[in-house]
């Protein structure tokens, strides 16, 4: 029978013979063949030498692509023989197309996949458990926040509406002349990130709860590392979750960029083994039906931001390498492609050009948005010198290899594809091209045209600078007439659209999809965020805390002890047997003396303000994307943050003083959460407390388990820290840690209880 969109039972066949599967075209070793799981929901199955096959475009016949004995490479040949130039570019395309309130599809879903032709797509919204789902109501599950800024809409849903809308999603594509299925992906989702921001990543919501990044790193635990793989792979199948935006092989060498709590470590050694056991846990080496495709990024390495400006911003375009250290950032890159990734993402920086300051500019333009990057920064940092990198540079942009790395045929075709081997998929980030953008800076508008170099380009030039460079899909882009149009005009080849296509087809092939892109949805629930997962990532949580000093020998705290908290759930620290006095209300502010308590714990968070969007808009003078003012780029110690506009410490540094004279430095104990690596300065007196823990992502039960000796702290230090707010500035943005005499802590510092 035929089943309709809205039929639930698919049709379904899962014949598992003896051996192993073949990737002959022959049909030599018939017997050692494995039959999938072939599930469809539109078209009857085909029935042919004995095994059944998904009728992919309806027409009764097994034709090659259908054919799950050929190689992939034999089927996506076939397929992009039969596409339509159309169907060939929305292969190129992928936005973010979220599920609409209770997991629902509507008009924007059915004009991505049937008048665009996408079948890619980037899923962002926040996953809650059911419990959490059933407590709102329906006006709060309607609500789907600010309509504008990066990502749109984001409606709450359970794991198993997401997977309802996965399934919906793959009815609607199975329903187009060719039946290609639809990939998802999504930015990393399985950390504890009180500052998740959309367009950068997800928090974890329903899903297993481990540390951030550079947690994991702490750990130094690399079976611990495999483990979190196999936890999040399963967790994502389950809602039919196929594909990552991530993870971020970059490495933090520069301090003051605001996406260090992306990245794992500064070094590179340690960054590349993480990096081949995500792709060895998470996707495997051979892309299988049970993978999750990971987009590595940001090639060649985003770490080394000049002055710490991020990229997504017009004032943030360059990259910089002081001390030649260009090819320490490609290492990781590099094992994740021996590891066998599938695809990987460039990032917007320039890398090339010229070299220069603010006060000794050369002919680069530094407009920012109407205004002299030199009007947006500190004077303290107008001297420091950009020094590019052009040893895989492109002709193009002024001067030439003055461009983002998408659009440099020198990085992508030369180093990434000749040089280094790889062949998967190059997948832009987010927002290389679109409209030109208005005259505004970065704190008026989000800029959507990140062409950086190319901004006196049009749209069509921009897309034949990058599709000739390597560029095989476009992040955040959903028109299909405006890439068409290049090749119709015969700026582009339609052979060159057709090695994109193939290289894409390829990963859909691998995955399964053509034989089976449904989830079970009532299973989702039960799988994503279970007892055992989230046990395991609980575990990683306490072996990721970093104990930085200890020097009065305060910890492990004595039971039955009177203890003053601010930032941490007093109830908690409770249950662990002490007397405890709760400091601060709801928003951080303290409200009690600490006066008389044997100790103090305080748990500190370091944010920036946030902005507040409509549209593309924000209505206050804030990052779209995060980060601090550019002109506080280099405030990282806690002094300068305390008195700054665009930095907030929780509690308020004037409180933690307090608290520290009322009970005693000595008997204070800081747990700092270090998103970035913020300097513990000498007139905070941060450095007097009498034990120091260092936290990347790790939640209140995690903390009092490590601050009263329940668990032995061991968690080492995935990136140096500074001694002073100079050291911050006089460092090397493509270094690791810092100049001589300017560090407080080493690289893999941390102590344990005797």
């Amino acid at each position: 029978m035929k089943n309709t969109l809205f039929t639930l039972a698919p049709i379904a066949v899962a014949l598992i013979l003896a051996g192993c599967n073949s990737s002959s075209s022959s049909n030599d070793g018939k017997d050692d063949l494995i039959q999938p799981l072939v599930q469809s929901r539109i078209h009857d199955l085909l029935d042919v030498d004995g095994y059944q096959f998904r009728d992919a475009n309806g027409d009764g016949v097994l034709n090659p692509y259908e054919d799950w004995r050929l190689t992939s490479e034999e089927r996506a040949a076939d397929l992009v023989s039969r596409m339509t130039l159309e169907e060939k570019v929305g292969m190129m395309l992928i936005d973010t197309l979220n599920a609409e309130a209770y997991g629902y599809i509507g008009s924007q879903h059915q004009d991505f996949v049937n008048r665009q032709k996408m079948n890619r797509f980037i899923f962002r919204n926040n996953i809650l458990t059911q419990d959490e789902i059933d407590a709102l109501t329906d006006e709060e599950r309607q609500d789907g926040g600010a309509a504008g800024g990066p990502g749109g809409p984001n409606y709450r849903i359970s794991p198993m509406e997401a997977a309802q809308y996965m399934n919906s999603m793959q009815e609607l594509t199975e329903r187009t002349r060719l039946g290609i299925p639809a990939l998802f992906k999504s930015n990393a989702r399985n950390h504890i990130d009180p500052n998740a921001k959309s367009g950068i990543n997800v928090d974890s919501g329903a899903f297993s709860a481990w540390p951030k990044e550079g947690g994991l790193a702490a750990t130094g635990d690399m079976e611990l590392i495999a483990e979190f793989g196999e936890v999040m792979r399963a967790e994502w199948n389950a809602i039919g979750l196929r594909g990552m935006y991530g993870y971020m092989a970059d490495l933090a060498t520069e301090p003051r960029w605001y996406r260090v709590h992306e990245t794992f470590t500064e070094d590179a050694d340690l960054a590349s083994d993480i990096m081949a056991s995500l792709v060895g846990n998470l996707q495997g080496k051979e892309v299988s039906s049970d993978s999750i495709v990971l987009t590595m990024k940001h090639f060649p390495g985003g770490g080394p931001q000049f002055l710490g400006a991020d990229p997504h911003y017009i004032a943030g375009q360059h990259q910089s390498y002081p001390a030649g250290n260009f090819d320490y950032h490609v290492k990781p890159f590099k094992a994740a492609i021996d590891a066998g990734v599938a695809a990987m993402m460039p990032y917007y920086g320039i890398v090339g050009g010229g070299e220069w300051s603010i006060n000794n500019p050369d002919e680069t333009n530094l407009d920012a948005g109407g205004v002299p990057l030199g009007d947006l920064l500190h004077d303290r940092v107008k001297d420091t010198v950009r020094v590019p990198n052009n040893d895989y540079s492109t002709h193009v942009g002024t001067p030439a290899g003055n461009v983002g790395v998408a659009f440099s045929k020198g990085i992508l075709d030369g180093l990434l594809r000749k040089e280094l081997g790889f062949s998967g998929v190059i997948n832009s980030d987010t927002g290389i091209i679109n409209d030109q953008n208005n005259v505004h800076t970065d704190y008026e508008m989000m800029h959507n045209n990140r062409a950086w170099g190319l901004q006196d380009k049009d749209k069509s030039e921009q897309f034949v600078i990058a599709i000739e460079a390597g560029t095989d899909v476009f992040s955040g882009f959903n028109r299909n007439d405006e890439i068409r149009s290049v090749v119709e005009q015969g700026l582009v080849s339609e052979a060159r659209i057709d090695e994109s296509v193939k290289r894409l087809l390829k990963v859909q092939f691998d995955l399964g999809l053509f034989e089976n892109a449904y989830v079970d949805a009532e299973k989702a629930n039960e799988i994503v965020g279970n007892a055992d997962f989230q046990e395991k990532a609980q575990l990683a949580q306490r072996k990721a805390v970093v104990l930085l000093d200890n020097s009065g020998d305060v910890l492990p705290l004595a039971k039955a002890s009177s203890l003053f908290t601010m930032g941490l759930d007093g109830k908690i620290a409770e249950e662990y047997g002490y007397d405890v006095t709760t400091g601060d209300d709801e928003n951080g502010n303290k409200i009690v003396d600490a006066t008389g308590n044997d100790h103090a714990l305080i748990r500190v968070r370091v944010d920036n303000i946030p902005a507040v969007i409509s549209g593309d808009i924000p209505n206050n003078r804030a990052l779209v994307f995060g980060g601090s003012d550019f002109d506080e780029l280099s405030v990282l110690d806690f002094t300068s943050m305390a008195n700054s506009e665009s930095w907030v410490i929780t509690p308020t540094l004037d409180d933690i003083q307090a608290v520290m004279t009322e009970v005693g430095a000595e008997n204070t104990v800081l747990s700092v959460y270090f998103r970035q690596p913020y300097v513990l300065d000498d007139t905070s007196g941060l450095k007097d407390a009498g034990a120091i823990l260092a936290t990347f992502g790790s939640d209140d039960r995690a903390v009092m388990d490590v601050v009263s000796g329940e668990f032995n702290p061991q968690g080492k230090l995935p990136f140096a820290l500074a001694n002073s707010a100079q050291a911050i500035i006089d460092q090397d943005s493509d270094a690791p840690g810092y100049k001589e005499g300017g560090t407080l802590y080493k690289f893999g510092h941390g102590l344990s209880y005797k």
